[in-house]
C-alpha cells in the first residue's frame, strides 16, 4: 500500500474522497496502469491474496508521479518528503534449506494452480515427486537454498536425466501462494 500522502494526491487528481474497488477499474484506465495495481497500491486487495506482498515496480511507480504531473517518483517522494517505499523491514514466512532433515518434503503452490511436491535428499538438492501445471517434471532434480511464501520460487539448477538444463524462476506474478511441510 502507498504512504496516505500519495493516496490524497491520487483521490484529489481523481476528484473522489474515497475510492472502492469498483472504481479502479476506471482510475487504472485513466493513470495508465493495471486495476489490480491499483488495488493493490491502494490497499484494496483481500488481506491474504498474494497480490497483498507485491509491490510495484519503479517504472510504475513512474507512470503514476507522471499521471500525479511529477518527473519521476523519485521527485514525487523528494518532494513530500517521504522514504523510498522500494524496500521495508518484514517477517518472511520461509523455509531454510539448510534446517531441513533428508526426506522431508514441501508441497509448494503458485498461481495459476501449480503445485509442486519435493523431497529433501540433502546438500541443498531436491527430486520432484509430483508438478501439476508447472515446466518442472517429475524426476528432475533441483538445487535451491531456501523457500519464502509471497516470492519467487528460484532454482539454481535443474537436472534433468543426466543434463544440466540451467535455472529456474516460478511464481513471477504474486509469488508462492502456499508453503507446506507434508513429510
Amino acid at each position: 500500500m502507498l504512504p496516505q500522502s500519495i493516496i490524497s494526491k491520487i483521490l484529489a487528481k481523481y476528484g473522489k474522497d474515497e475510492v472502492y474497488s469498483a472504481d479502479c477499474a476506471s482510475l487504472a484506465g485513466s493513470i495508465g496502469i493495471g486495476e489490480t495495481t491499483v488495488k493493490r497500491m491502494l490497499g484494496l486487495v483481500g488481506e491474504n491474496s498474494p497480490e497483498k506482498r507485491r509491490t510495484p515496480h519503479v517504472s510504475t511507480m513512474d507512470i503514476l508521479a507522471k499521471w500525479l504531473g511529477y518527473d519521476s517518483y523519485k521527485s514525487l517522494l523528494r518532494e513530500i518528503s517521504e522514504e523510498d517505499y522500494s524496500s521495508e523491514f518484514t517477517s518472511l514466512e520461509s523455509i531454510d534449506v539448510a534446517e531441513l532433515n533428508e526426506g522431508t518434503q514441501i508441497q509448494i503452490k503458485y498461481e495459476p494452480a501449480r503445485v509442486i511436491v519435493i523431497t529433501y535428499l540433502g546438500g541443498g538438492e531436491f527430486v520432484i515427486n509430483e508438478s501439476k501445471n508447472s515446466k518442472l517434471m517429475k524426476g528432475d532434480r533441483i538445487r535451491l537454498s531456501h523457500l519464502v511464501l509471497g516470492h519467487e520460487l528460484l532454482v539454481r539448477e535443474i537436472i534433468r536425466g543426466d543434463r544440466n538444463i540451467g535455472g529456474y524462476r516460478g511464481a513471477k506474478d504474486g509469488g508462492l501462494t502456499s508453503l507446506e511441510i507434508i513429510v
